[in-house]
C-alpha cells in the first residue's frame, strides 16, 4: 500500500507500510505501579516460554572463545529468546493514556450484516450504543471521529444475492462514501483434506498475530477464520487497504489540518512564544479551564486545551511518518510543559521527540538524541508524582530497539543502565543485553566488557532465584576470557599448550590410572566449557587474561553452584582452577584451599591412594593441579653431580674450535647420556605461587623406559617392573607463601636404554594427589602443508636422557684453580682423570679456549712414580746461556687448544704427519684401564690483564683410533680468572745511523705495582734472520739499576739487531725461489686462490736463531721444551688472530697449510722476571711477559706476489660463488699492500769520505780533494735492483725539489760552510743482489776549509720482477733521496 500525502508544510511525500490495530474496546486506564515480584514472574514466564533455551549457550560461544565473526553476523535476538518475549509482552501491556494520544482510536468501525431487514437502522443504533458513546465522550481534541459503515454479506445468503447491492446503496446514500460491502463466504464441504490444510494456513494468520502481539497469553480456545476461504482472506485485505486509503487517512490529514491551524499561533517562531507568554500572565481564563489534576497527582491537559492538541497534531503527524514536523511540534509542547511543570506530559514528549531524530537526524546529532533519552528515562522516574517505572522501561526498551536497527551498538549500553532497580530480574535483562550490544560494537567487539556486564547479570539473576541463567552467563564470561586475537595467541604459546595437553593426556603407566571424569588431564564440566585448572605457572586463563579476579570469582560461583546442585565432579574442577591464581588474598587462598581438600574427602567417588607403607596393590589416581608450580623449561637433567662441570656429548671438531652439542641439523640437541649405573640429578625448580604456605609429600619423578635391543639400533618399550630405574622420593618439601625452592630428585638406571621423564607426583598437604606433567613440545614442523596448516610438533627430547653399556664412565677434577694472577705469572693446577666405568677407555682430549692462558704438561699415571718436575730444569746458571744459539724449529701453524692426552694424536689440528713434531705434542698414553688414573699438570698463565673466563673440556671416548673428529662424552668446566697487572713492557723500532743493516730495538719496561719491586732475570729474543745484542754490551748482574724495577718505575732496554751469520748465509744459500717460510706461503696463497685442489702440505722447519740477555746469576735455557712450547703458542695465538682480521676469507682450516708459524724477519720477544725478596717463608713469584711478531720495518709485502695466477695447474672453470669468493679475497689482499701504514726504503746509501788533501793553491786559495766509497745496501730478501745512482749538484737542489730532494736553507748548497762540487762522473748505474751491497766510487772537491754537506744524490731503482707478472710490490720501483745529512770537515785531520 503506497499513498501520496502531504507533511506538515505542503509537501508530498509517499506513505507505505500502515500497521491498524483494531480494538473492540476502549478506556483510559492508569498505568498501575509495578513491583519487582511481578516483573520476576514475568522475566521466568518469559524464560519458562522459550522451550529451555537458558540451557544452551549461544552460537558465538565457541570452544576457542569467543568467535568473532560470528558474533559480528548473528542476530542478537537469538542469543537471549527471554528478551524478544518479554519485550514484546511489555509493549503489548500498554494501555491509552491521558498524556499521549497513539492508544487512542482514529476511526470506529460499525459492521452490521446484509441479512439484517433495516441495516441502516442496524449502524444508527450502533452509533447511539454505550461503547461508542464512551469514546465519544473520552474527546478528541475538537476534531469528529471518523465512522465507516461496513455492510457484511454472507454467501450462505443466496436469496439476499439480488438485493444485498440494493441495500449498500441505501447505506451509501445514507452515511456517504465512508462506506463499504464485504462479501465472505464459507465452504460447501468440510470434509475435504485440501480444504483441511486451507483451514489451518487461514487459523495461523491469527494464531501468528496474538503469539507476536501477546506472546503470553494463552492462545483461544477456537480457531480464528477456520470457515474462512483464502480468497475471503484477500477479501478482508482489501476492504482494510481501501478503508485506510479511501477514509482513515484522509481523515487523519483532516484532523492534521484542523489542529494546524487551530494552534498555528503556538508554532510561530518568537510570535509564537510571545503569545504563549502573554496569555499565560495576561490570559482571564483560569488554569483549571485547561488544565486538571488527576486521581495520581499529575497534572494533564484537557482535550480542547492547546497544548492537547499540539500533543495530538504531533502524534497523527508521527502516525503518518512525518517525523520532521512531528519533532518540530514536539518540541513546542514539550515547552510549554516544562513551563507548566506537567512532567509526565514532558516526559512523554522527549521521549518522542529522541525517537524522531533517531528516525529522520540520526546522522546529524548523534549525541543529542542520547541525552534526550536520558532526560525522558529520569523524568518518568523521579519527577513525577509517581514513578513511572512501566513508561520508564518502555522508553529505555524503544530506544533500545531502535539504536539495534539503526546498529548504534555503542550507545545501547549506556541507555539499558539506566533502567530501574526495583526488579532484579530486569536488572539482569538489561545487563544482558548491554553485554551483547559490545560484541556488536564497532569496528572491534569490546570483549572484556561484555565479560564484565555478564558477570553483572550473573549477579542479578542470582538475587532473582534464576540459577539456570545466572550460570550460563558465568559459562559465557569463562570462554570469553580465553578469547583473543589469533597473533597474540601464537605468541603466548596456545599452540604449544594445546600440543602439551594433548601429550599429557595420552600418559599411561602402571602408576597411573583414570580419575573418570574429574581426574582427566582436560577436565570439562556437564556443560562441555573446557575448565582450567592451571594457574600463572601452567598457562590457564589466569594466565592469558590477566584479570585474575574476575576468574576466581566465576570459578567460585560456579563451584558454589556446583555443589549446590550436588555435581561433585564438576564443582571440585571449578574448586581447582581456582588455585591458579596468586593474586587472590591469602584468606580467601587458604579458604580456597580448604575447600578443595574438604570437598576431595568428602566426595563419593574420590580415588584411592597407595599405602606407602607397602603392602598395597591398588593404584593412585592423581590430578593435575595448578600448585606448585614446577616449570618444565628450568628443569635440568646433570650427570654424575657428585663432579664439577658440566656433561654433555659433543662433538669435537679437527680445527680446534670449541666441541658444540651434538643435533639433528635443525636446532634439536641430541639427548644427554650417561652409563649404566650412573647417578643421575634432576633439579625442579618448585614455586608456590600462592601467599599462603603448603606442604608436598612423597615428591618423586614419574619416567617412562624403552630397554635397548641387542644387535639392533632401535628401542623397544617395554613395562619398567622397577627394576630399569631407581628413582628417590622427597619425602617432604615444605613450600612458605611465594617461596621458590629446587629440589633435587636422583635416578639411577640399570639397564641400558632410554629414559623419559614424564612429570612429578606429590601429596599436596598429604591429601591429595597430584601430577604434574613436564611434557614439552617439540619444535613446531613445517614440511607438509598438513603440518603448516595444524599444528604438528616433533617429539621433544629435552627431558631425557640414554643409558648406554658402552659409554666411558670417567670422573674427572680440576684441583687447585686460581681465581687471580698477576699478568705474566703462573700457576700450576691439577686435572686428575679417573676411569669408574668396568671397560677401558681408549681416546681421551682436552680442549682449552685461551691456549695462550694454558699450558699443558704430558699425563702421568697415578701409579707411576712420582717424576720430578720437568719445568725445574728450565732455569740454569749464567755459564749455560749461550748469547747466541740457532735452533731449528717447527713452523707449522698447529692449533694449540686441542691436546689428545690418551690414544693417537695423529689427527691433532695442524699437526704435520711425520714424527718431526713430537716436540711440539704431548706424549699421550695408550689406554686407561678400569680402575686406573693419571693427572696432567696444567700451567695457568696471567696473558692478558682484566677479567677472563677459561673454558676447558675433557672428552673421552671407548673406542681407538676415531681421532678427534668425533662424537665423544664430554664435560666442561668453566674458570673465572681475574689478571691484575704487574708489569707494562712495550718495544719500539728505530733505524741505526752506523749501518742501515741493522736496527735498534728499545725495551721499556714499567713496574705497575705499587709496593713491590720486580728482578729481570732474562731477555730473549727469537728470530729467523736477526741477532739481538745490548748496546751496552753487559750481561752480568753488576748493574742493580737495570735489574731491579722499583714500585711504579720503569727502566728502558735498548737492544742492537743485525743479521745473524748461520741465517744470513743460509738464506744466501737459498735456491731462487727465495727465503722458505715466505715463498712457502705466496706458493701456497696461489694454490689456494687459483687452483680447485686447496694445499694440504705444511711448512718446513725454521732456524731460529735466539738471543739471550742475562741480567743475573741465573738464567733461562732457550732450548727448554717448556718455554718452546710457550713460544710457539703465544706465536700461533697472535698469528691467528691477525690471519683472522687480515685474511677472513681464507677458513681457518686452511691456515696451517697456507701460512707459516713463524716468518723469517720478524721478532718475538720474551722477559722473565721474580719478584724482590717475596713473601716471609714463600718463593717470591716468578713470570715472563712477551711481544709476538715485533716488525723491524723492512719491508716484505710478498703476499701479493701470490695473486700472479701459475702458468700451470689453475682451475678452468670456476662457480659463480667460487668467482666471487676468489676475486673477494684478491682485492683484500690488494688493499692490504695499497694502505700499508709503514712505507719502508728496500734500498740504503752509506756515504764514506776519506780525509780530504790539499791538491795546490789557486789564486791563494787552497783546493781539497776527497774519495768517496758510496755503498747501496739492498733490505729486499726477495727481489735484485737495478739502480742509477745520481751525484747532485748542491747548486740545483731545488730543481729535484718535486721529486722529495732535501732542500737545506733554500738550497743552493747553502747547507755547507764551503763550497764545494762532485769531480769526474756523477751517474752510476750498476745492481745490488738480494741483502746484497754495491759500492759505488766518486771523488769531490772544496774549494776552502770547512765543513759540508755531502748527502746530495738521487737513487733510482727498479726490481728485477717478471714483466708478465700482474701484482708486484709496492716497493718494486722506487726513486730515493737522502733523509739525513752527512757532514766532512775539510781541512780537518779525519771525517
Amino acid at each position: 500500500m503506497c499513498i501520496t500525502i502531504q507533511d506538515g508544510q505542503g509537501a508530498p511525500y509517499f506513505l507505505d507500510k500502515i500497521n491498524v490495530r483494531f480494538l473492540t474496546d476502549f478506556s483510559i486506564e492508569k498505568h498501575r505501579a509495578l513491583s519487582g515480584s511481578d516483573v520476576d514472574s514475568l522475566v521466568k514466564t518469559c524464560v519458562a516460554t522459550s522451550a529451555n533455551a537458558e540451557s544452551a549457550d549461544p552460537s558465538f560461544i565457541s570452544s576457542n572463545g569467543v568467535a568473532i565473526e560470528a558474533a559480528a553476523s548473528d542476530d542478537i535476538n537469538s542469543w537471549a529468546p527471554w528478551y524478544t518475549l518479554f519485550r514484546q509482552q511489555w509493549v503489548g501491556d500498554m494501555h491509552p493514556s491521558e498524556h499521549e494520544t497513539f492508544m487512542h482510536p482514529v476511526a470506529c468501525l460499525l459492521v452490521a450484516s446484509g441479512s439484517e431487514a433495516d441495516p441502516i437502522g442496524a449502524l444508527r443504533a450502533l452509533q447511539t450504543n454505550a461503547a461508542v458513546q464512551r469514546v465519544l465522550a473520552c474527546g478528541d481534541g475538537g476534531t469528529k471521529m471518523l465512522f465507516y459503515y461496513v455492510l457484511l454479506h454472507d454467501g450462505r445468503d443466496t436469496a439476499a444475492v439480488q438485493t444485498i447491492d440494493l441495500q449498500f446503496d441505501q447505506v451509501r446514500k445514507t452515511f456517504g462514501q465512508n462506506s463499504a460491502l464485504l462479501k465472505i463466504n464459507t465452504h460447501a464441504d468440510q470434509s475435504s483434506a485440501a480444504d483441511t490444510g486451507e483451514r489451518i494456513k487461514i487459523s495461523s494468520i491469527w494464531s501468528s498475530d496474538i503469539s507476536a502481539t501477546r506472546p503470553l497469553a494463552a492462545q483461544p480456545e477456537r480457531s480464528y477464520g477456520e470457515m474462512l476461504t483464502m480468497r475471503d482472506v484477500a477479501a478482508l485485505r482489501d476492504a482494510v487497504k481501501q478503508m485506510m486509503v479511501r477514509s482513515v487517512v484522509p481523515h487523519m490529514q483532516y484532523v492534521i489540518r484542523v489542529l494546524s491551524d487551530q494552534t498555528a499561533s503556538e508554532r510561530r517562531g518568537i510570535t509564537g512564544r510571545l503569545f504563549s507568554v502573554g496569555r499565560r500572565y495576561l490570559n482571564t481564563t483560569s488554569k483549571a479551564e485547561t488544565t486538571y489534576v488527576g486521581s495520581d497527582g499529575e497534572t494533564y491537559y484537557r482535550h480542547k486545551s492547546p497544548e492537547a492538541m499540539l500533543r495530538r497534531l504531533a502524534d497523527c503527524s508521527f502516525m503518518l511518518k512525518d517525523y520532521r514536523f512531528a519533532q518540530s511540534v514536539y518540541q513546542i509542547a514539550r515547552r510549554d510543559f516544562q513551563s507548566e511543570k506537567a512532567w509526565l506530559c514532558y516526559a512523554g514528549a522527549q521521549e518522542m521527540i529522541g525517537v524522531c531524530k533517531l528516525l529522520w537526524e540520526v546522522q546529524t546529532t548523534k549525541a543529542e538524541f542520547d541525552s534526550i533519552f536520558e532526560d525522558a528515562v529520569l523524568t518518568y522516574l523521579h519527577k513525577t508524582r509517581s514513578t513511572r517505572q512501566f513508561l520508564a522501561v518502555r522508553c529505555i526498551v524503544v530506544y533500545y530497539e531502535l539504536l539495534k536497527h539503526l546498529r548504534l551498538y555503542a550507545f545501547a549500553p549506556g541507555a539499558l543502565l539506566r533502567g530501574p532497580g526495583f526488579s532484579a530480574s530486569l536488572t539482569a535483562l538489561l545487563n544482558e543485553q548491554a553485554a551483547y550490544s559490545f560484541l556488536k560494537a564497532a569496528p572491534r567487539p569490546n570483549v572484556r566488557k561484555f565479560a564484565f556486564y555478564v558477570v553483572l547479570a550473573s549477579q542479578s539473576y542470582q538475587r532473582a532465584q534464576m540459577t539456570d541463567l545466572a550460570s550460563r552467563c558465568l559459562r559465557m564470561v569463562r570462554v570469553s576470557l580465553n578469547s583473543r586475537p589469533r597473533e597474540q595467541a601464537r605468541a603466548d604459546g596456545d599452540d604449544e599448550k594445546s600440543h602439551h595437553d594433548g601429550v599429557a593426556a595420552d600418559i599411561k603407566g602402571p602408576t597411573r590410572a583414570s580419575f573418570d571424569e574429574k581426574a582427566a588431564l582436560s577436565p570439562q564440566s556437564a556443560d562441555g566449557a573446557n575448565i582450567s585448572t592451571k594457574g600463572s605457572g601452567g598457562g590457564g586463563v589466569t594466565a592469558k587474561t590477566k584479570w585474575a579476579a574476575i576468574d576466581s570469582y566465576i570459578n567460585h560461583e560456579l563451584g558454589r553452584q556446583s555443589m549446590t546442585a550436588h555435581n561433585f565432579d564438576e564443582a571440585f574442577q571449578y574448586f581447582m582452577a581456582l588455585m591458579g591464581d596468586e593474586k587472590t588474598p591469602a584468606k580467601l587462598q587458604s579458604k580456597y584451599l580448604q575447600e578443595l581438600l574438604q570437598l576431595y574427602l568428602e566426595s563419593s567417588d574420590k580415588p584411592t591412594r597407595d599405602d606407602q607403607s607397602g603392602g598395597s596393590s591398588k593404584q593412585t589416581s592423581y590430578i593435575e593441579l595448578s600448585i606448585p608450580s614446577i616449570d618444565p623449561q628450568l628443569v635440568r637433567i646433570i650427570m654424575s653431580p657428585e663432579l664439577e662441570g658440566e656433561d654433555a656429548m659433543l662433538e669435537w671438531q679437527v680445527d680446534g674450535s670449541s666441541p658444540s652439542k651434538v643435533g639433528d641439523g635443525c636446532g634439536v640437541q641430541a639427548p644427554r647420556c650417561c652409563s649404566v649405573g650412573e647417578a643421575v640429578a634432576v633439579l625442579l625448580v618448585v614455586s608456590n605461587p600462592l601467599t599462603v604456605g603448603v606442604t608436598l609429600s612423597n615428591l618423586t619423578l614419574e619416567c617412562s623406559f624403552e630397554a635397548a635391543v641387542r644387535g639392533s639400533d632401535s628401542a623397544a618399550a617395554v613395562a619398567d617392573d622397577g627394576s630399569a630405574l631407581d628413582v628417590s622420593i622427597v619425602p617432604t618439601v615444605i613450600l612458605e607463601g611465594e617461596q621458590t625452592t629446587m629440589v633435587t630428585v636422583q635416578i639411577i638406571p640399570r639397564r641400558a636404554g632410554s629414559v623419559s621423564i614424564l612429570g612429578a607426583t606429590y601429596l599436596l598437604c598429604d591429601i591429595l594427589p597430584t601430577f604434574k606433567s613436564l611434557v614439552l613440545p617439540g619444535r613446531r614442523m613445517n614440511d607438509t602443508k598438513e603440518q603448516r596448516v595444524g599444528v604438528v610438533h616433533t617429539p621433544d627430547t629435552t627431558l631425557g636422557f640414554s643409558v648406554s653399556a658402552d659409554l666411558p664412565r670417567l670422573e674427572i677434577a680440576l684441583d687447585d684453580l686460581p681465581d687471580t694472577l698477576m699478568s705474566g705469572s703462573m700457576h700450576r693446577a691439577c686435572l686428575r682423570v679417573s676411569n669408574s666405568g668396568s671397560l677401558a677407555c681408549h681416546s681421551v682430549a682436552l680442549w682449552v679456549s685461551h691456549p695462550s692462558f694454558v699450558g699443558i704438561r704430558p699425563p702421568r699415571l697415578c701409579s707411576e712414580e712420582k717424576d720430578e718436575d720437568e719445568d725445574a730444569g728450565m732455569y740454569v746458571p749464567l755459564s749455560d746461556v749461550k748469547k747466541h744459539e740457532r735452533i731449528p724449529v717447527q713452523n707449522v701453524l698447529r692449533d694449540y687448544s686441542t691436546f689428545v692426552l690418551v690414544g693417537s694424536q695423529t689427527n691433532t689440528p695442524g699437526s704435520p704427519g711425520d714424527d718431526s713434531s713430537s716436540a711440539q705434542c704431548l706424549e699421550p698414553l695408550q689406554s686407561l684401564g678400569p680402575g686406573e688414573s693419571f693427572s696432567v699438570a696444567v700451567w695457568i698463565r696471567g696473558d692478558r690483564v682484566g677479567a677472563h673466563t677459561l673454558s676447558l673440556c675433557v672428552g673421552a671416548s671407548r673406542h681407538a683410533g676415531q681421532g678427534l673428529a668425533a662424537t665423544m662424552r664430554s664435560r666442561r668446566f668453566e674458570v673465572d680468572l681475574v689478571v691484575t697487572p704487574s708489569l707494562r713492557v712495550n718495544a719500539f723500532v728505530r733505524p741505526s745511523a752506523r749501518n742501515p743493516r741493522e736496527r735498534l730495538l728499545g725495551v721499556e719496561v714499567e713496574n705497575m705495582q705499587a709496593d713491590v719491586s720486580v728482578q729481570l732475570v732474562q731477555t730473549t729474543f727469537s728470530s729467523g734472520f736477526y741477532e739481538l745484542a745490548s748496546v751496552s754490551g753487559s750481561s752480568s748482574s753488576s748493574e742493580p739499576g737495570v735489574a731491579v724495577v722499583g714500585p711504579r718505575q720503569s727502566v728502558s732496554l735498548v737492544y742492537r739487531a743485525r743479521p745473524h751469520d748461520a741465517a744470513a748465509a743460509a738464506a744466501a744459500a737459498a735456491p731462487e725461489s727465495g727465503v722458505a717460510p715466505e715463498m712457502f706461503a705466496v706458493r701456497a696463497l696461489r694454490q689456494f686462490i687459483y687452483s680447485n685442489e686447496k694445499p694440504t702440505s705444511t711448512p718446513a722447519p725454521i732456524g731460529l736463531v735466539y738471543s739471550n740477555h742475562v741480567f743475573g746469576g741465573q738464567g733461562v735455557d732457550c732450548t727448554h721444551r717448556s718455554l718452546q712450547s710457550y713460544v710457539a703458542r703465544s706465536q700461533a695465538h697472535r698469528r691467528r688472530n691477525v690471519l683472522r682480521a687480515t685474511y677472513p676469507l681464507v677458513p681457518d682450516k686452511h691456515h696451517a697449510a697456507v701460512f707459516p708459524l713463524f716468518e723469517s724477519f720478524g721478532i718475538d720477544f720474551v722477559l722473565f722476571w721474580s719478584e724482590a725478596g717475596g713473601a716471609a717463608g714463600q718463593p717470591p713469584r716468578t713470570g715472563h711477559h712477551s711481544i709476538s711478531g715485533i716488525d723491524l720495518g723492512v719491508p716484505h709485502d710478498y703476499l701479493v706476489e701470490a695473486l700472479n695466477p701459475p702458468t700451470e695447474g689453475a682451475a678452468r672453470a670456476w662457480m659463480a660463488d667460487t668467482m666471487h669468493d676468489r676475486e673477494a679475497l684478491i682485492q683484500s689482499i690488494v688493499g692490504r699492500s695499497e694502505t700499508a701504514l709503514r712505507s719502508e726504503r728496500p734500498l740504503d746509501v752509506l756515504i764514506c769520505v776519506s780525509t780530504p788533501q790539499p791538491s795546490g793553491t789557486a789564486a791563494n786559495a787552497e783546493l781539497y780533494v776527497a774519495d768517496v766509497a758510496i755503498s747501496v745496501y739492498n733490505h729486499s730478501w726477495r727481489h735484485a735492483y737495478q739502480f742509477t745512482l745520481d751525484l747532485l749538484s748542491p747548486h740545483a737542489l731545488s730543481q729535484f725539489a718535486a721529486e722529495g730532494a732535501r732542500l737545506v736553507d733554500g738550497g743552493g748548497g747553502a747547507g755547507s760552510r764551503a763550497p764545494w762540487s762532485w769531480v769526474g762522473e756523477t751517474r752510476h748505474s750498476s745492481s745490488v743482489e738480494p741483502h746484497g751491497q754495491t759500492v759505488v766510487h766518486a771523488r769531490l772537491s772544496c774549494y776552502a776549509p770547512g765543513m759540508i754537506d755531502v748527502a746530495v744524490w738521487r737513487l733510482q731503482a727498479s726490481a728485477s720482477v717478471s714483466p708478465l707478472a700482474m701484482f708486484n710490490s709496492k716497493s718494486a720501483d722506487c726513486v730515493l733521496f737522502p733523509t739525513q745529512p752527512h757532514f766532512v770537515n775539510v781541512g780537518a785531520a779525519a771525517t
